[in-house]
């Protein structure tokens, strides 16, 4: 007897569906099978997909409350709006925005999320209380400030003592990116990562804007500096990824980093279109994020999957849509070092049950129709660490009407506009 049972499902199984049934017993997935299987809690998937949980490898959270408030702008001149608006936000703001987005990123199946942010306590909270996975780290800033950036430093590495040891959830350090943090800052930042283990994410090469600036101050191009001072391992994730050179990429590959890459984000700031494609060609392990909510306007890893297949054959490269599937889930939980993203005894219970809709039929092959069709609401029940944390799309650990009636107070005028 399983402490949970899935039975009668369509589960993914190595790019394959078949027609499985799941045990699940404490954290992980101890049988995946044909034989008739009973649990103490038993989970009829008939008429569903069974898929691995989805990974969303680039976001920043609570940003969820400036969704729609810097539009028509391209990433420079939105940033300073951005960032104009981040100053002002406090612990509680910072902790109902991260908590919506934890519902938002639930209900379209996202088990797990990498975040770079202010007040990231605030974070760890909504991650402890909503029961999603979550990879957490300060975003860093020195700009060139050598005072600024051990202080930077001590708020990244005492969040991190605070939180270890907390389920669900794992901590990297996460530098902005080479335009606001000197090669020094991320020299000592790499340093202190390899001696104690800690994976590395930061934005790079995200606009032409970023390479060009990189090339006449430093000579190099934003991957070339970031190897020069030793940042670039196998234990590195790099958002977004737009302006890569065939050298670029090459050493991308030869270093064993990954790339998380944004497609909306990336439109919709008008930053471009990455090279998918030829990343997959040399080697690179390649994840999907959804970037911000207020650089997207959506944190739904099917609406990146669409779209980013949908980019690569404008550009004429036709990929397998079992590749995009594999970047939203197995690649995102590769990338940061978790055993998970794939149904298979000994990984970890991160589960999604979906069922097949409408827009699925006919049914020609599971894998397409999700990857083109879906939209994120077939989602119906999701697990996390071996619990259930969204049962007929709703969430098990809080109400969610409470949460919504907080947030509208939050952003309204008597409270909201006061302080930002």
């Amino acid at each position: 007897m399983f402490e949970i049972a899935i039975k009668n499902g369509l589960c993914l199984v190595k790019d394959r569906f078949l027609r499985f049934n799941i045990g699940i017993e404490g954290n992980k997935i101890t049988y995946v099978g044909k034989e008739d299987i009973r649990g103490e809690e038993n989970i009829n998937a008939t008429g569903c997909f069974v898929l691995p949980g989805f990974f969303n490898a680039h976001t920043h959270s609570a940003m969820t409350l400036l969704r729609g408030y810097a539009e028509g702008l391209p990433l420079k001149e939105w940033l300073e709006k951005i960032w104009e608006k981040e100053a002002k936000l406090d612990e509680r703001a910072v902790y109902l925005g991260a908590k919506l987005a934890c519902v938002e990123m639930l209900k379209s199946g996202i088990t797990c999320f990498a975040d770079m942010y202010i007040h990231m306590d605030s974070i760890a909270k909504a991650v402890e209380e909503t029961g999603i996975r979550a990879v957490l780290g300060y975003g860093m800033a020195d700009r060139g400030d050598e005072k600024r950036a051990k202080e930077e430093m001590r708020i990244a590495m005492d969040f991190i003592k605070n939180w270890s040891g907390k389920k669900r959830m794992e901590f990297i350090l996460a530098p902005h990116a080479i335009y606001t943090c000197s090669p020094e800052f991320l020299a000592e930042i790499a340093r202190i990562a390899k001696e104690k283990g800690i994976i590395k994410h930061i934005h790079a090469s995200e606009t032409l804007w970023e390479v060009r600036e990189a090339k006449k101050r430093y000579g190099m191009s934003p991957i070339e500096l970031l190897n020069s001072i030793g940042f670039l391992d196998n234990k590195t994730v790099l958002a977004h990824g737009v302006w890569l050179s065939e050298r670029d990429m090459e050493i991308i590959s030869e270093k064993g980093a990954s790339v998380a890459h944004c497609p909306s984000s990336n439109l919709k700031l008008s930053s471009g279109i990455a090279k998918v494609a030829e990343m997959l060609e040399k080697g690179i392990n390649v994840c999907l994020g959804t970037d911000g909510a207020a650089s997207n306007n959506l944190l739904n890893l099917f609406t990146e999957m669409r779209i980013s297949a949908l980019l690569q054959n404008l550009r004429r490269k036709f990929l397998n849509p079992a590749e995009f599937l594999r970047m939203a889930t197995s690649n995102g939980y590769l990338a940061y070092g978790i055993n998970g993203g794939m149904i298979e005894k000994g990984k970890l219970a991160d589960l999604v049950i979906m069922e097949v809709s409408h827009i699925h039929q006919p049914l020609y092959e599971p894998v397409n129709s999700i990857v083109f069709s879906s939209l994120g609401s077939e989602v119906r029940d999701v697990i996390v660490d071996g619990r259930v944390v969204l049962e007929d799309r709703e969430p098990i650990y809080f109400e969610l009407e409470e949460l919504i009636e907080e947030v509208r107070l939050l952003l309204s005028f008597d409270y909201y506009y006061e302080k930002v």
